[in-house]
């Protein structure tokens, strides 16, 4: 594996999922590796797949296979399907693994994946991954590099994997432009809960409260910036975050717990019409996410 860290030479890459954030690795992939065989799997096999052959058409891919046995080539294979599904390929995918193959994928929960991948003795193939970026927007079609560009993107490699794929991928996520983040699967999951995991529940439960109280269509006429930007989360995929709500259960639980005594307080702050307490709630939350600009 140490010769990808400094060739350019044709280095094979396989998909297993190809949306927004496997395309936008792709694309990464294509402006470091030129020459570069990037594969994707057709899932669907026999039927044509639209979205793949569109990103063939482009140059994005080298070539769509209907068999996870072409993956036998692969130096590196990204699991960029949701978190369950990633999960139920692993066994798929073990037979064709070359010794120095990196596993990989972009989930947004990695607990999960790791019991897996330990069950299965994959631990010296895979590291973890998640690049903390996206849209609302989904599939290939609205892929672009650009999305990894100052992005935090994750890193969680099993105690077992060598070092020169931990290099080899961690140059990969940087000179793509991300900031590479080494963590431990479970601090990822508990990170996450917080500034991802849960607040897209939040997000969906006030879409869903502002809905039932629409019966005249008033809300929905009059929503602008503020709603429109915390709700803007709410039409992302669906399936996606069932999955992660499914596999990050306990430390986004944790974290509701104290986001709904947190609400409680301010509940109780403006019924009680206590000025100082309503300021400070606000201060506070002002001065730490200025913090992050």
């Amino acid at each position: 594996m140490s010769n990808l860290n400094t060739s350019k030479e044709r280095v094979h890459f396989g998909f297993i999922g190809f949306g927004l954030i496997g395309g936008s690795i792709a694309h990464a992939i294509r402006l470091q590796y030129p020459q570069a065989d990037i594969m994707a799997y057709n899932y669907y096999k026999t039927a044509p797949h639209p979205k793949l052959e569109l990103a063939l058409a482009q140059g994005t891919l080298s070539q769509i296979v209907n068999d996870l046995s072409d993956f036998s080539c692969c130096d590196v294979i990204f699991l960029c399907a949701p978190v369950l599904t990633n999960i139920a390929y692993l066994e798929q995918v073990k037979p064709f693994l070359k010794p120095d193959c990196i596993l990989t994928d972009v989930g947004s929960v990695k607990g999960d994946i790791h019991q897996a991948v330990e069950k299965l003795s994959l631990s010296s193939y895979f590291i973890g991954g998640h690049p903390m970026a996206g849209s609302e927007k989904t599939g290939y079609e609205n892929s672009d590099a650009s999305y990894l560009r100052n992005c935090c993107y994750v890193l969680t490699p099993t105690s077992c994997v060598s070092q020169d794929k931990v290099d080899f991928l961690r140059q990969f996520v940087s000179a793509s432009g991300a900031n590479c983040v080494i963590m431990r699967p479970e601090e990822h999951d508990r990170v996450t809960a917080g500034i991802s995991h849960a607040p897209h529940v939040i997000s969906a439960s006030l879409v869903n409260t502002v809905q039932a109280r629409d019966a005249n269509g008033n809300h929905s006429l009059l929503a602008a910036g503020g709603f429109k930007d915390i709700t803007r989360i709410s039409s992302s995929s669906p399936e996606m975050w069932q999955n992660i709500c499914l596999t990050n259960r306990d430390s986004i639980l944790s974290f509701l717990e104290d986001y709904i005594d947190t609400l409680s307080q301010a509940k109780k702050a403006i019924q009680d019409s206590d000025e100082a307490a309503i300021l400070e709630f606000f201060r506070q939350a002002k001065t730490y996410r200025d913090s992050f600009l």
